[in-house]
């Protein structure tokens, strides 16, 4: 081959390797961090890269194996000759063991094996008191009960009375809960997702316009509203491509930083931004990864903003994810004795349940999830609610129903169904910590609610509207308790003016009028001793549409 083919040959060799390296990296996007995993993956792909190189430009340049050394005498040394080519392979070798032992050594030292009170110590838990940082609960009809199964439901549904938008997207299946400061200052619960192109080609269509908008879920009244901005849409986004991806866009930003949950939210005025959290490993290399700062990513203009966890503005809701905040807590839960302890005795070890929930306190939206020893996954301790924007912790001493146990008796109570229910909420109900949760069946549309109490889950209600069902567990709980204190039940004397007996579906209701007002209570046959004219004392929660519901009755 004449040197000039083959100077040529080995230059498009050469420009060919960088441009796929290149790509990979544009398609992988590894952070430029050695506390990565990522980026050392790419570091290895880099040096096969150049190994691989090194052989062929060799054999191309015909310098590898066909040109030896020649000695004075004008003899060829073959074995010398190879041995020298061959130095570049045996230092790359050596370079890459050495990184690998460096890996190694660092992953080894960033373990929980070594490194416990690094990972017991990430957070602070202080000691709440439930019935004083819990308000009670008033009415349920203002209560956030539905999951994101539900709110994907609603959303294809808004979506699909959209003629000009259903052909051209979709909607994206993670639903972020979000707090949003209404116009009386108080904060409404609301899930929101991006709509989403439907394929590379719409994309291709529509990517100069943009997503002109999100889809808006109210998980307290179960209806979903279509957000169409105003001015600028959507550019950045998960289902763009080139430098419109929204993970690029990030990359390409913060070269350095090391992602974890990114979320799509919209700030108190309805603009959409992406809320991604930088992590740092707290122990060597590799180990104990926490939130370092936050970046926020204009979806519309693609401009960003990076602050530290405390500095964020009060808009941003997740900072912390629910799995982040679970990992947490396990960690201080089952190493804060030490790791030998966690392996083997686990005296005082706790991790949380299987999954958690969302409740909304102030403008600040809370994590919640039971704690419970490892030795017992059917009973909680206690549980955690943490502020998914500041990361502060709170245990509370409630010690009942594991999550799902309480779901299983929520289910079990309509077993004829065969409904299935959504991860419950946690609400104060006289002083008594309560699940609320929704029933649905197997298309995912909610047919039920139910209440089961913590400490005693055979305590569960279940019924076709929020009101009846916090009515009913009214009163299961007075039954249970003895207790018909203001706290749980208005006391009052009727004088009975009217009384009638109305039959649906095979089941008597007795409603009595009395003064104007009218009291619902179902039949009794002590009922029928009372007559017009006498006057009963009553025990009620509270008026629904005009109609008292009566608790229990008394001649």
């Amino acid at each position: 081959m004449k040197k000039s083919t083959r100077a040529a040959a080995i230059l498009a060799y050469l420009i060919a390797a960088v441009l796929f390296v290149g790509i990979v990296y544009y398609v992988t996007l590894p952070p430029v961090s050695i506390y990565s995993g990522a980026f050392w993956t790419f570091f290895f792909f880099v040096d096969a890269v150049i190994f691989v190189s090194f052989l062929v430009v060799g054999t191309l340049s015909g310098k590898l194996f066909g040109t030896f050394m020649r000695l004075p005498s004008g003899h060829i040394d073959i074995q010398s000759g190879v041995l020298k080519r061959m130095g570049f392979v045996k230092v790359q070798v050596v370079l890459t063991l050495l990184v690998i032992a460096f890996l190694f050594l660092g992953s080894l030292v960033s373990s929980e094996m070594f490194r416990a009170k690094t990972y017991s110590s990430l957070i602070t838990v202080e000691n709440g008191d439930f019935a004083a940082d819990i308000a009670e609960t008033e009415y349920v009809s203002d209560i956030a009960l539905m999951d994101s199964g539900s709110a994907r439901i609603l959303g294809a549904r808004t979506l699909g009375t959209l003629s000009d938008l259903v052909s051209q997207y979709n909607v994206a299946s993670a639903y972020t809960q979000i707090a949003v400061m209404e116009d009386d200052g108080t904060a409404a619960p609301y899930k929101v997702a991006p709509l989403e192109y439907a394929s590379f080609f719409k994309w291709l269509t529509n990517s100069k316009s943009g997503i002109p908008g999100y889809v808006k879920v109210d998980p307290v009244r179960f209806d979903a509203e279509f957000v169409r901005l105003q001015g600028d849409y959507i550019k950045y986004s998960d289902s763009a491509y080139f430098g419109k991806d929204l993970m690029r866009a990030l990359r390409f930003a913060y070269p350095t930083a090391i992602f974890g949950s990114v979320y799509f939210e919209v700030d108190d005025e309805g603009h959409p931004y992406w809320i991604a959290s930088v992590m740092k490993p707290n122990a060597g290399l590799f180990g104990a990864y926490d939130v370092e700062s936050v970046v926020t990513l204009d979806a519309c203009t693609g401009e960003t903003a990076q602050y530290l966890p405390a500095e964020s503005p009060e808009w941003i809701d997740i900072v912390y994810s629910g799995n982040l905040i679970c990992q947490k807590y396990d960690w201080h839960g089952m190493l804060r004795g030490g790791y030998i302890n966690s392996a083997f005795a686990q005296t005082d070890c706790v991790v949380t349940t299987d999954d958690f929930g969302y409740k909304i306190i102030g403008n600040d939206v809370y994590i919640f999830t039971g704690v419970t020893s490892t030795s017992n996954d059917e009973a909680n301790i206690g549980f955690i609610l943490v502020n998914s924007r500041t990361g502060a912790y709170k245990y509370y001493t409630v010690p009942g129903a594991e999550e799902y146990s309480a779901m299983s008796a929520a289910e079990g109570s309509v077993q004829q169904y065969r409904y299935q229910a959504s991860f419950p909420t946690l609400i104060n109900v006289g002083g008594e910590a309560t699940y609320i949760m929704v029933l649905k069946d197997a298309s995912g549309i909610v047919k039920m609610y139910s209440m089961v109490n913590v400490r005693n889950y055979n305590i569960v209600v279940t019924s076709d509207t929020q009101e009846d069902v916090f009515q009913k567990y009214k009163a299961a709980l007075s039954q249970s308790t003895g207790n018909l204190s203001p706290d749980l039940l208005t006391e009052a004397s009727v004088p009975v003016d009217e009384i009638l007996y109305i039959t649906q579906s095979g089941e008597t209701t007795v409603y009595i009028k009395s003064e104007g007002n009218v009291y619902r209570l179902p039949f009794n046959e002590n009922i029928l001793f009372v007559n017009e004219g006498d006057t009963i004392r009553v025990w009620y929660a509270s008026v629904t549409d005009g109609v008292i519901p009566v608790v229990k009755f008394e001649r």
